[in-house]
């Protein structure tokens, strides 16, 4: 990684919103709510704890013992994994506003689509594994074998009891503004509109730190798969390089919701410096390709100063 880019830090500075600007965001994006829940497999073994606390002389409560009810099953493990999948994706492609996740609009149709797909390869997962699970739990003999005197037939519930233990939520809302219907008395109304202007600040302040680190990362990643000029040393990229980039500037717009002109000119900034630049062209243009990571230096070192 080059020096500019290692020290380079991004101090972004945020002025009041107006709270009457989340209509902005509200017409421009959709809360997502994503949930999972999921069997672990695990289980305390008091008997064993207490065991391993007096082998050490050592206070009732300090430590336990964990039992892995299905060591090594693979079924258990790809769903897990799927699980990991789902939630890192999730918090990849949206961003933070209050208790969920805020999804632009233009970043939508395929969010839906891949998070979908994901939600489907996970539920066959999960039925994969419990139909492992019902055949491991015959073979109680094994399982035995596995943890000894810490086996217990009765960790093990019936399979629909188990299936019931993986589940997920997922859905789209609305982004609640200021338009207030309540019957209540101007105090506490008073009271509901100083909490929504608390609300509006801290969300649009996790918001812009959240678009300026998302950018931030995309151009520093881009800069870096640039960076060579020998073939023998080309450094190889997928075609996100440049969509992630490119994906943020409604973003930019999105964000922008006092028409800040720093803002503005960095929005333009961007589509200048990729303008006509594609994943294809940066492989097989040396030119091109020297020039795309001038600018995204150039880009990346003019962050810092950038007022929000």
């Amino acid at each position: 990684m080059n020096e500019l880019l290692s020290s380079t830090v991004l101090t972004p500075v945020m002025e009041a919103i107006d709270p009457a600007t989340v209509v902005n965001i509200a017409t421009a994006a959709s809360l997502v709510d994503v949930g999972i829940g999921e069997w672990r497999a695990r289980k305390t073994d008091k008997f064993a704890s207490a065991a391993m606390i007096a082998a050490n002389n050592a206070e009732t409560g300090v430590a336990s013992v964990h039992k892995d009810l299905l060591a090594g099953c693979a079924e258990l493990s790809a769903v897990h994994k799927m699980t990991s999948k789902i939630r890192q994706y999730h918090q990849a492609h949206t961003l933070p506003w209050g208790m969920n996740n805020l999804l632009p609009t233009a970043w939508y149709p395929d969010y839906h689509r891949d998070i979908t797909g994901m939600f489907a390869q996970w539920e066959t997962k999960v039925d994969e594994f419990v139909a492992a699970y019902e055949w491991q739990v015959a073979q109680q003999t094994v399982l035995a074998n596995k943890l000894g005197d810490m086996f217990d037939p009765n960790d093990y519930p019936p399979a629909d009891t188990i299936r019931r233990k993986f589940y997920y939520r997922f859905g789209y809302f609305a982004v609640p503004t200021n338009d207030w219907r309540l019957q209540i008395g101007q105090e506490s109304m008073d009271q509901l509109t100083e909490q929504f202007d608390t609300y509006v600040q801290d969300n649009f302040h996790s918001l812009f730190q959240s678009v300026w680190k998302k950018l931030y990362a995309y151009l520093e990643n881009m800069s870096y798969r640039l960076d060579y000029v020998d073939p023998k040393d080309k450094r190889k990229f997928h075609d996100t390089l440049v969509s992630n980039v490119t994906g943020m500037f409604p973003i930019l717009d999105l964000c922008n919701v006092t028409g800040d002109s720093q803002m503005s000119a960095m929005k333009l900034k961007l589509e200048d410096a990729f303008y006509c630049v594609t994943p294809d062209a940066l492989r097989d243009d040396a030119y091109m390709r020297k020039e795309t990571k001038r600018k995204v230096d150039d880009i990346i070192a003019s962050l810092p100063s950038l007022d929000i």
